[in-house]
């Protein structure tokens, strides 16, 4: 009886060995091997911190722009309250030479509407008297007196003197108000500078501070929380991580004999190599690797036969059901796999059940 099935044996293993190689020949071409990935936000300080709140905790969903905790240092503290101080200082010594040029410059205003109040005044005077001279003339004559040279006109050549002399004290002190503005601009410019610096630094203060509150760079889940409120963190020291909620992106290893089919913005379709009936995920090649590399040892079918290969990396759609870190099967085309798979399946219960038939016999 086992002679019966020899043949019939014989037939399936030369089938399985075509398709084995069909199979490992396709695999150099229509499809490869890769790793989804996700991103990740680890937070730690180039300076110890000061841990202050923790706002989440292990496992919570955050949404983008979400606070996780806040921090603070010391030295930030301290150097705030220096600057506010020497701004203060600045301020008031501003405020101190500005209100005493505009002191001076209230004085020269108020001894220029004086003087020339003074001039104003004699020169209404003349002209009032001058006036009466004229009325005066013309009531006993009977008619207007004859109008004389300015030369023998006595109080119009003093009005004259006076609208001159009224200039003149205009003038000189609009002059000196004019450079005591100057010196008010003069003395502001030096400040104005070193408040400008000042303010700069302060605001680079002021950005480092906001930088000790942290916030979630996408949605995501909270990984692991490495301290408590209250504790102090030295410098370069894992705070906190926060993960994806689903693979983002996968990075595939195309056999250095075929690197040159794949090109960027080409779709790929992506599959779990899990056996999970998750569908076929489309996705997008976003780059790829500059150089040959050697594959991860998880990707390799022979773990003592070195492969080499180039880095191709995917951009996979929002919200898809594969598994952060899980390996996954990269194809050109759609259903390439499931087809080849359901043609083997058949194959695999027929070798099978011929197993089983010749342990009963």
């Amino acid at each position: 009886m086992i002679k019966k099935i020899i043949f019939p044996l014989t037939l399936v293993i030369c089938i399985l060995s075509v398709l084995f190689l069909t199979t490992d020949f396709k695999q150099t071409t229509t499809y490869f091997y890769g790793i989804t990935d996700s991103q990740e936000q680890a937070v730690s300080f180039e300076n110890a911190v000061l841990i202050t709140d923790i706002k989440v905790i292990e496992g919570q969903i955050v949404d983008k722009g979400s606070v996780l905790f806040t921090a603070k240092r010391s030295e930030l503290d301290v150097e705030q309250d220096q600057i506010n101080s020497q701004l203060d200082e600045l301020n008031a010594r501003q405020s101190e030479a500005k209100d005493k040029l505009n002191a001076e410059i209230r004085v020269l205003r108020a001894k220029k509407r004086a003087e020339l109040f003074k001039i104003d005044s004699q020169i209404k005077q003349l002209q009032s008297k001058r006036q009466m001279k004229y009325d005066l003339y013309k009531s006993i004559t009977g008619s207007a007196p004859a109008v004389s040279s300015s030369n023998s006109d006595a109080a119009q050549q003093q009005v004259q003197s006076l609208q001159a002399q009224r200039h003149t004290v205009a003038s000189a002190v609009q002059a000196e108000i004019n450079s005591l503005k100057v010196q008010i601009d003069a003395s502001q410019k030096p400040l104005l500078v070193q408040k400008k610096n000042m303010q700069n630094h302060l605001d680079e203060v002021n950005r480092q501070a906001e930088e000790l509150i942290i916030r979630a760079n996408f949605k995501g889940r909270i990984g692991s929380i490495n301290f408590k409120p209250g504790e102090k963190i030295p410098s370069f020291q894992g705070i906190m991580t926060v993960h994806g909620l689903y693979p983002q992106a996968a990075k595939g290893y195309i056999l250095e004999s075929v690197a040159n089919e794949v090109n960027i913005g080409q779709k790929l379709w992506i599959t779990s190599t899990n056996g999970s009936k998750l569908g076929v995920v489309r996705g997008e090649v976003e780059s790829l690797g500059n150089r040959i590399v050697e594959y991860p040892e998880r990707l390799k079918k022979n773990q003592t036969v070195k492969s080499w290969g180039r880095e191709v990396n995917i951009s996979l759609p929002q919200n898809n059901k594969l598994l952060l870190g899980e390996k996954v099967q990269i194809s050109f085309k759609p259903q390439s796999v499931s087809k080849l798979n359901s043609f083997i399946a058949p194959i695999k219960e027929m070798t099978k059940s011929f197993a089983l038939q010749g342990e009963s016999k």
